[in-house]
């Protein structure tokens, strides 16, 4: 980066454009409004204790939540324990023991709380407090005003991590026991001593434990895969450590201390392990730090016939005919009939479009769309939730993730292990004076040719690339994500919301400041509840402000115009603000539609201010795509109008063929098909982006308080930048370079130990000295590789 264009934000540490914004010393307005809510408060500590690079501040955390349900969970636990009640929650957006501090300090200054436990790498958070004195709601709240989510805790699948760290600690107790009791022959322990036949059978059984602890997991995972046609690094391990202990057992049957490998087993075993613990950790902080991120629709308010009342069902039991009430920023999770008489609706969801449409009743609303309006609507349903579009997109699943270049190194590993092994066993049998030389040749060959570099400097080189990505806003979910990289050839772009943000942008936000502080005031309080892109909009624009002096009328009322606009009434002034479509609220005649960009304030029919907004393309957009571009041609594939579409192609220096508009969810998988062989990266956000996902080789999204896709995705990304998209292919570069150092480490190794193993030379104690030995220096090769590239990345 030129560091005359770019700046620093001085909060998250993001670089940033200083065309995008001149006079600022942060990257947008939410880390502005945080860092100098920080400072006020007197957290300046916070800054200390943060890492160098953080994710800035997502929108998600200044947009207005519904925190009924932490109400209700709340009432439950204190009626449930009324002296100390204790909740556990998902935890949004922290990254460092600076958030652990800043947040452990905010909790405390809030009267009856007693404890709080904060677990970085699950993202969740223990609470305990007294019942009737702590408000765990005001908490809640005023950590979201910092950056911070609180979530319902997610049905999460049991980590794999915690399964393997029991299995790394036990395997590395029996392992050392395995070394401590061989050691003593190794250092000339007479066989005939009275307590040898003991050291052999604790060995044995030390290596057999450790075998059954750890050895099981790599066995039942290798041979699992290749019973469903898929190879994979479990394979060679499990048949490592098969062989090794197999053949120890000989050994000790028939007392010939040659095929004793009992250490080498409890040893490898461990650092299989170990290096799977470290990788696994590693990818699992990555998809706990979000809340989950599935908005989908579980339920539904089925409303009586009468419309008397209404009961909650389970989406699966909705049928059609049934009439049902959405709320406000809910789905409608069905085909619908509209019997309300306007809503105002948002189809971003299915077509990407980010326009609102006013819709009257009788039309028919689609699954998927979203009640951005600020009352609830009723519909009825004109089919089953299995039926239903959505259901379909949110069910699509991804298609099976392979590594076929990996499987094809195994492969080859595999065969000539095999091969070197028969042929040395039969050249000893045939020349040899002893017939269990050319056994003891083989065993040692099929031992010490240990894929250490694959199982171990693998792991090691994934989880620093993993590292390097975070602090560019980048997290990985997925373990095969940079094996394929490589070899992508083409990079898909949905357009709204991933190549533009989440909600449009004001143009002149000099008209905010211009306002009176009584009219400003109103506005802030008028756009705070609405869903309306306008209002995300405005919100945004606030955080750049100071908090208002004046006061709100207290029997100020907002109420909303389906597809005109916001009305906000004070009975006690007897004023009225309006903000909606130009010529509202006016005796001049409006335009017939609401356009893209522009609305107006208005107090009592005159015009306060007008305020316009453009479609605002993310940070570094043009620039990170034609870096992007000169690596592999790039398409723009959206639901949205061709002329928008075309239009940000021209933004982003993209020939008209490169720019797509107009499609269905159908229409983008079918395109993604049609590309063939060519490996596309597909980056989109929504979950009329679902079904082209499940065809793409490579699937990232951007982490939105809307998205749909995290769980699916192989990363997501923060912020307001897509640079991070560059770093992401740099990173993939760097750790195949780190990889293929290491693979030439292990060839050479492997070339001179099967040599020494060929030559029945190989002796378990030289095994069990150069099989660790090997390990370290693969692990070093990764290193230096890392640290030595580690100044290019932070350029």
């Amino acid at each position: 980066m030129n560091a005359q264009s770019y700046k620093t934000c001085i909060h998250c540490g993001t670089p940033f454009s200083v065309a995008g914004r001149r006079d600022s010393e942060f990257c947008c307005n939410g880390c502005e409004y945080v860092s100098n809510l920080i400072r006020k408060e007197g957290f300046d500590h916070y800054y200390d204790l943060r890492d160098r690079r953080i994710a800035p501040v997502a929108p998600a955390a200044m947009q207005p939540r519904d925190y009924s349900w932490l109400e209700t969970r709340a009432a439950d636990c204190e009626k449930a324990s009324p002296k100390l009640a204790e909740m556990v929650l998902d935890l949004e957006g922290i990254s460092c023991v600076g958030c652990v501090w800043l947040i452990e300090k905010i909790f405390r200054q809030h009267p009856g709380s007693v404890r709080i436990e904060i677990n970085t790498q699950y993202g969740q958070v223990r609470l305990q407090w007294r019942p009737g004195v702590f408000r765990l709601v005001d908490f809640a709240r005023e950590i979201q005003q910092f950056g911070y989510l609180f979530g319902p805790p997610g049905k999460r699948p049991q980590d794999e991590s915690k399964r393997l760290l029991g299995r790394v600690g036990v395997c590395g107790a029996f392992a050392l026991n395995a070394m401590l009791f061989t050691l003593p022959r190794y250092l000339g322990m007479d066989p005939e001593f009275s307590l040898a036949p003991l050291f052999e059978l604790l060995s044995l059984l030390f290596a057999t434990l450790s075998l059954l602890a750890g050895g099981s997991y790599f066995i039942k995972r290798g041979f699992l895969g290749l019973m469903q046609g898929v190879l994979h690094i479990d394979f060679p391990i499990a048949v490592g450590v098969l062989v090794a202990w197999a053949g120890s057992i000989l050994g000790w049957l028939i007392a010939d201390t040659r095929f004793l490998y009992f250490d080498f087993v409890a040893i490898f075993i461990f650092l299989m392990l170990a290096g799977r613990w470290a990788q696994e950790r590693t990818l699992e902080r990555n998809r706990h730090r979000l809340l989950s991120q599935n908005k989908a629709p579980r339920e539904v308010h089925v409303v009586n016939e009468d419309l008397s009342g209404e009961e909650i069902k389970s989406l699966d039991l909705l049928k059609a005919g049934e009439r049902i009430r959405t709320l406000p920023g809910e789905v409608v999770p069905v085909l619908c009939e509209l019997e309300s008489n306007k809503a105002a609706l948002s189809l971003e969801w299915i077509n990407g479009e980010s326009a609102m449409r006013t819709m009257k009743q009788g039309h028919w609303v689609p699954s998927g769309a979203q009640n951005i309006g600020m009352e609830p609507i009723l519909l009825k349903a004109r089919q089953s939730y299995a039926d239903s579009l959505l259901s379909r997109l949110l069910s699509s699943q991804a298609s099976e993730q392979r590594n076929p270049l990996m499987e094809k190194i195994l492969r080859s590993y595999i065969g000539i292990v095999l091969l070197l092994a028969i042929v040395g066993a039969l050249l000893w049998a045939l020349v040899g004076d002893e017939p269990l030389t050319g056994l003891q040749v083989a065993l040692s060959i099929l031992v010490v040719s240990c894929p250490c570099a694959l199982g171990v400097a693998y792991p090691l080189a994934q989880e620093w690339a993993v590292l390097h990505l975070r602090p560019f806003g980048i997290f990985v979910r997925s373990a095969e994500l940079f094996g394929k990289l490589g070899q992508i050839r083409q990079i898909v772009f949905d357009k709204t919301g991933t190549l533009t943000l989440e909600a449009p942008e004001l143009e002149n936000p000099e008209r905010l400041e211009r306002l009176g502080s009584q009219d400003r005031a109103i506005l802030r309080e008028m756009v705070k509840s609405s869903l309306h892109p306008v209002s995300r909009a405005l919100r945004e624009a606030f955080l750049n402000l100071p908090a208002e002096e004046a006061t709100v009328p207290e029997d100020l009322k907002t109420a909303e115009e389906v597809g005109m606009g916001l009305l906000g009434k004070s009975e006690t002034t007897g004023k009225t603000w309006s903000l909606g479509r130009p010529g509202w609220k006016t005796d001049q005649a409006g335009p017939a539609s609401l356009p893209d960009v522009g609305c107006e304030f208005r107090l009592n029919g005159k015009l306060v201010a007008s305020f316009s907004f453009k479609e605002a393309l993310r940070e570094d957009a043009i620039e990170s795509v034609k870096a992007l571009r000169a690596r592999c041609p790039i398409t723009i594939l959206s639901g949205d109008r061709v002329d928008k579409v075309r239009a940000m192609a021209r933004q982003l220096n993209l020939p008209e063929s490169a720019a797509i508009g107009e499609q269905t969810p159908d229409e983008k998988a079918a395109f993604m098909e049609s590309i063939g062989d060519a490996k596309a990266l597909y980056v989109g956000d929504g979950a009329n982006d679902a079904l082209a996902f499940s065809k793409a080789a490579v699937r990232g999204t951007p982490a939105t308080p809307h998205g749909l896709l995290q769980d699916k995705a192989d990363f997501y990304f923060t912020g307001r930048s897509l640079s991070g998209l560059l770093h992401l292919f740099r990173i993939q570069r760097l750790r195949k370079r780190a990889i293929q150092m290491a693979f030439v480490f292990a060839v050479s190794y492997n070339v001179i130990v099967v040599a020494v193993a060929l030559a029945a030379r190989m002796h378990p104690l030289l095994a069990a000295i150069l099989m660790p030995l090997s390990s370290l220096a693969t692990l070093s090769i990764v290193a230096l590789v890392y640290r030595k590239n580690s100044g290019k990345l932070q350029a």
